[in-house]
């Protein structure tokens, strides 16, 4: 399901973002039961392309992947969805501007409330690359939502030191995981201290935590959003049973 988000109640053009839902068929089969939501921001977008990871030619796409999480039952039943950006998206300091995670659940559930229930109680949100370098968006404020959300999942992002403090303000009750490949290379070590530094100094509750995901492949940057999906997913939204 395709839905306007950010075109109106007066957003600036660079915010004219648009959503896409995906609600696979074995959710429409329970009209009464509420699912969790997984929310996904994807990096820069060189090509201004609509929806990556979520449809666009010549990207991965998550929804395949979501058809064999429920084929196999890795995961409980969940509703995905992703914004996607077309301006200011080809700088990762300036991608996601002023995102809004509250308003974008808003329209998502405005969206699709006709066909599945969303359960705002248990909402992940998940980024890659780009989507943690913008200290003013992004997954920065995403993790500031005031709604409870269960985890964050940030996938090999710039990981500067000038990054960890931002991402470490996210709702305290919440997990927030930092996965990284060192086919790009940052300074890990340093990016790792101050996260968990200033994790602990803002009084987090939630699981606060730094990982390298080996990946042995020609697209590490890539291949690396599966790979932490498949280990943190299940922890989040472990199956029924």
């Amino acid at each position: 399901m395709d839905y306007a988000y950010g075109a109106t109640d007066g957003a600036t053009e660079h915010r004219a973002w648009t959503g896409r839902a995906y609600l696979h068929p074995r959710l429409l089969d329970h009209a009464g039961t509420a699912y969790p939501l997984v929310v996904y921001l994807h990096g820069i977008n060189k090509q201004q392309v609509h929806h990556p990871w979520m449809g666009a030619q010549g990207s991965p796409d998550l929804r395949s992947a979501w058809d064999n999480y429920l084929l196999e039952q890795r995961i409980a039943p969940a509703v995905l969805a992703a914004p996607s950006s077309t301006l200011a998206c080809k700088l990762p300091q300036a991608l996601w501007d002023g995102f809004d995670m509250d308003r974008f659940l808003a329209f998502t559930v405005r969206a699709t409330r006709d066909r599945v229930r969303i359960d705002l109680s248990r909402v992940v949100v998940i980024g890659h690359s780009g989507a943690g370098c913008n200290h003013r968006g992004g997954l920065v404020t995403a993790l500031q939502s005031t709604l409870p959300l269960v985890g964050g999942l940030v996938i090999d992002v710039c990981m500067d030191e000038l990054d960890a403090r931002p991402l470490a303000l996210a709702r305290p009750d919440m997990d927030v995981v930092v996965t990284y490949q060192r086919g790009w290379q940052r300074d890990f070590p340093a990016f790792s201290n101050l996260f968990v530094e200033a994790s602990r100094a803002t009084g987090a509750t939630g699981l606060r935590h730094v990982e390298e995901i080996p990946i042995v492949s020609r697209q590490p940057h890539t291949d690396i959003v599966m790979e932490s999906l498949d280990r943190w997913l299940p922890r989040w939204f472990p199956p029924a049973g």
